[in-house]
């Protein structure tokens, strides 16, 4: 063979193929995402098998058991069974890490989600395709296309601008900020159609249609995507250009002007007809009409369309409907600040402190409510709490109260996590410190010097809390105002109340329902309203109930009843390692927890110590002897009161028969 074939053939094979380069890329971005995956969570688990046994000096290395080596397994799990039976303390810390640390990354259950975000349940799609910027930029809607469909509202077609969104969407086109805005903006401003266009919708339609199509945006562009946190940023601060709300800042943003007209309407009555501007106008026309019948005959076009053509006005909408607009347009906004803060949790499990005060880090929850004063109650959160107790003492629709209760949730954890510290990598969780204390203090007061303050009204804000948190803590400064020697601090001080039976003080008589009938659905609210003196008489089923609610907060905050599951589950002797837990009879209070899909899921870096895993076994022992206690009762009618507390252990306690 010559020299030149030679040499040829030498660098055909030493070349790659375009396969082969395209294997390697492949390759390369599928261990950038698994590195970046590890960026977002930081909880990839250690392994739990032990180390290795070491060989002998001089000696070859010892060979690892294969997994599906029966023999091994069964030694492996042996091992741990006799290190478990020789220290037992060791099982307590690993099954109290594991049950705080799942709940740690459990954001649905932290934030107090309706709906847990796609990406919440798939971290590891979310990782390649949202977090990563090696992933595509999101694409977005041309801006011919954006003009087009904002001319769709100048037009009079609301129903065509819902079809654009909707198409741009099943592109996979993002519709930017302008047209997310102008989709909030249609759903606060459409009126009623005139009959005379005989369109084919109506105004739920137009509203329904256009909420659902920004949710759908959401779950389709989730603000997680690398690319799109300034686009929802400026969502929130975007301006409501109608002239209906020209006497709205518009440098407070749209997030902060709903919740001021919220606000004002809550707090003054509908504008009458006649004090609109066009109202005169067209009492001049209608005098007109009725003093020279022969100017019916100039009823022109201009006329009619001046009448009837379609309007985008606030101001002509009815009280019941300004509210509704208003609750609809704050629940997308909350469910964008949602989606926000829980991947925000999954990606800064650490330096949360840290995160959380940098501006080009922290969450969109955080950069809305504070300017620099991270985790203060500044005025935003003050009028946050006014408005919560308003509409609780007003008595407003459920749903409606619930999306307040979601953004002050909200609003609660990022206040919790402004003081999270770590001590050698480790937080300390759950943890309520200072800022936190003052937090839910300044919420007591809000509600304890409202006009509207009394038993039912507290029992209500408190049962539509969704921070557990707040929950206990309301409870024990509502106790405290009625007996100063209140102390909730853990399960053995609500067992001394059943001990003391401080309910038998209060009176037997039923309590009055507040407000069973209304004159309206949003009522107005009345700030010259006094309290009267039996606003603050409670009745032992009120007692009852308001200790079994900060019972229900203390095991919900630091996850007792989870603890409970953990430390009854007994493995197996002679089991492999795929059943390692067996179910017993009821009486031997055992029961299997719920296994957990991703183990990176449970983050390890909870602080642990002996007077922490102390404390866990102090309240487990209290929780059986409040059941022991409620055992014991006789009478048919303590039984009857204490019926929610049986039921409740017995979500606890599957061994608990309420009889």
């Amino acid at each position: 063979m010559s020299t030149v074939k030679r040499i040829t053939r030498n660098a055909s094979e030493s070349a790659k193929s375009p396969t082969q380069i395209e294997a390697f890329r492949r390759n390369k971005l599928r261990n950038y995402a698994k590195d970046k995956l590890r960026n977002i969570t930081n909880t990839i688990r250690m392994s739990t098998s032990g180390d290795e046994p070491s060989a002998p000096a001089g000696g070859p290395p010892a060979k690892k058991k294969k997994k599906s080596d029966p023999l091994g397994t069964q030694q492996c799990s042996s091992a741990s069974l006799m290190a478990s039976s020789s220290h037992p303390e060791m099982v307590a810390f690993e099954k109290l890490l594991f049950v705080l640390g799942r709940n740690y990354f459990d954001v649905g259950q932290r934030l107090g989600l309706d709906c847990v975000p796609r990406c919440v349940r798939n971290i590891t799609e979310c990782a390649q395709r949202h977090a990563s910027k090696r992933s595509p930029r999101t694409k977005c809607v041309s801006s011919m296309r954006q003009a087009n469909t904002q001319d769709q509202l100048l037009e009079h077609r609301p129903d065509q601008f819902i079809e654009f969104l909707n198409q741009a969407i099943m592109r996979q086109e993002f519709i930017d900020s302008e047209l997310f805005v102008a989709g909030l903006q249609l759903m606060l401003t459409f009126n009623h159609p005139s009959e005379e266009l005989r369109v084919e919708y109506g105004v739920g339609d137009i509203v329904a249609g256009t909420g659902e199509a920004l949710e759908k945006c959401l779950e389709h562009f989730p603000p997680c995507r690398w690319d799109l946190r300034s686009a929802y940023l400026q969502i929130m601060n975007g301006q409501l250009d109608a002239p209906c709300f020209k006497r709205c800042d518009q440098r407070e943003g749209l997030f902060r002007n709903v919740l001021h007209l919220i606000e004002l309407n809550i707090e003054t009555e509908h504008e009458k007809e006649s004090n609109r501007p066009g109202a005169a106008c067209a009492e001049k026309r209608k005098t007109r009409r009725q003093a020279s019948p022969d100017d019916e005959m100039m009823y022109n076009y201009n006329t009619w369309m001046l009448t009837n053509r379609m309007s985008y006005d606030f101001d002509r909408l009815s009280r019941e409907e300004r509210f509704q607009r208003l609750f609809a347009v704050l629940h997308v906004l909350v469910k964008l600040l949602e989606m926000d803060f829980a991947m925000w949790i999954l990606r800064n499990p650490t330096r949360t402190q840290h995160n959380l005060c940098n501006p080009s880090r922290n969450p969109l929850v955080a950069q809305l409510v504070w300017n620099g004063d991270y985790g203060s109650v500044n005025l935003f959160v003050k009028k946050l709490f006014q408005m919560f107790v308003n509409v609780n003492a007003l008595q407003y629709p459920a749903e409606d109260i619930s999306v307040v209760a979601r953004l002050l949730n909200l609003v609660t954890v990022a206040v919790n996590l402004s003081e999270f510290q770590h001590n050698d990598g480790q937080i300390e969780y759950p943890s309520a410190r200072d800022n936190s204390v003052h937090y839910a203090r300044q919420l007591w007061k809000t509600l304890e010097t409202s006009g509207y303050c009394s038993i039912p009204l507290c029992l209500r804000t408190i049962r539509s809390l969704r921070s557990p948190f707040l929950r206990l803590r309301v409870v024990e400064h509502l106790l405290q105002k009625l007996n100063r020697g209140v102390n909730l601090s853990n399960v053995r001080c609500f067992f001394q109340q059943l001990l003391d039976r401080c309910w038998l003080e209060c009176s037997e008589q039923e309590p009055d329902e507040e407000g069973a009938q209304q004159a309206t659905m949003y009522p107005v609210l009345n700030v010259q309203r006094t309290r009267t003196s039996r606003t603050s008489e409670i009745h032992q089923k009120q007692y009852v109930e308001l200790l079994l609610t900060g019972l229900q907060a203390y095991c919900d905050m630091y996850q007792l009843p989870a603890y409970f599951r953990e430390i009854m589950v007994r493995p197996l002797p002679n089991a492999s390692s795929t059943s390692t837990a067996v179910e017993c009879s009821p009486s031997k209070r055992i029961v299997v927890p719920e296994a957990v899909d991703d183990e990176r899921m449970i983050f390890q870096g909870i602080a642990l110590n002996t007077e922490l895993v102390l404390e866990y076994r102090d309240d487990i022992k209290y929780l059986l002897l409040i059941e022991q206690q409620l055992k014991r009762l006789e009478s048919a009618e303590e039984r009857a009161l204490f019926h929610d507390w049986l039921a409740f252990l017995s979500e606890v306690d599957p061994s608990l028969t309420t009889g």
